[in-house]
């Protein structure tokens, strides 16, 4: 039962945390262990109640399983409470730090989207750089240092001044609505604990081993 109950948390992560990983899969060794990761940080109160949660250190695991880009290296990820983060990498400028806010994230039959609104702008120990950096929108600082979704296939990402708009539906369609258990799974909302992330499934528990069990028989 357990080896059931940890591959149905894998299937979960790589079907709706990892989607970009499948259109730029990482190495097998990180993948395996972002995965016991996630595993390690599941509790059967959020299992039977649809919520799956996705530690900061998986996230920042598949951060450092990625090439680094030209102009941004070592990206790392802060979640705190009440769906903030800060995200953070070292750039020209010095190490620059984003303070975010998850505004919704939804995926369910007909939509698949997440909405980030980025607060404030910072550079560790530069005042004057942090100060210029707030009358610079998110598109325009992309557009400087580089956009890390731009070579992630079928995911569009939109700028609107310091929101920025992930459409993953195109990806979806070409992989989780291909499959029985991706055709049933919803997610309502995202939200955040500190050093946690949690997805809120229609898929609890035993719907999800469910699906399992059958697809096992009809295999």
């Amino acid at each position: 039962m357990i080896n059931l109950w940890k591959k149905a948390i894998c299937v979960l992560a790589i079907l709706l945390f990892a989607l970009p990983a499948m259109a730029a899969p990482a190495a097998d060794d990180s993948s395996a262990t972002m995965l016991q990761t996630i595993w390690k940080a599941q509790t059967m109160d959020g299992l039977n109640n649809g919520i799956w949660a996705i530690p900061e250190d998986a996230i920042n695991q598949y951060f450092g399983s990625r090439t680094d880009y030209e102009k941004i290296k070592n990206p790392a990820l802060k979640l705190l409470a009440d769906n903030r983060m800060l995200v953070s990498f070292d750039s020209s400028l010095g190490r620059v730090v984003l303070y975010c806010e998850l505004k919704e994230f939804i995926h369910n039959q007909t939509e698949s989207y997440a909405e980030v609104y980025v607060r404030k702008k910072e550079v560790a120990g530069k005042p004057f750089v942090s100060w210029m950096l707030k009358f610079i929108p998110l598109g325009a600082l992309a557009d400087l240092y580089g956009n890390p979704l731009k070579d992630v296939n079928q995911v569009d990402a939109k700028f609107s001044g310091n929101t920025l708009k992930v459409n993953f539906r195109p990806l979806v369609e070409k992989s989780l609505l291909n499959n029985e258990f991706g055709r049933k799974v919803e997610i309502s909302s995202m939200t955040t604990r500190e050093g946690v992330l949690e997805l809120h499934t229609n898929m609890k528990a035993a719907d999800l081993l469910g699906v399992l069990m059958d697809g096992q028989k009809n295999g």
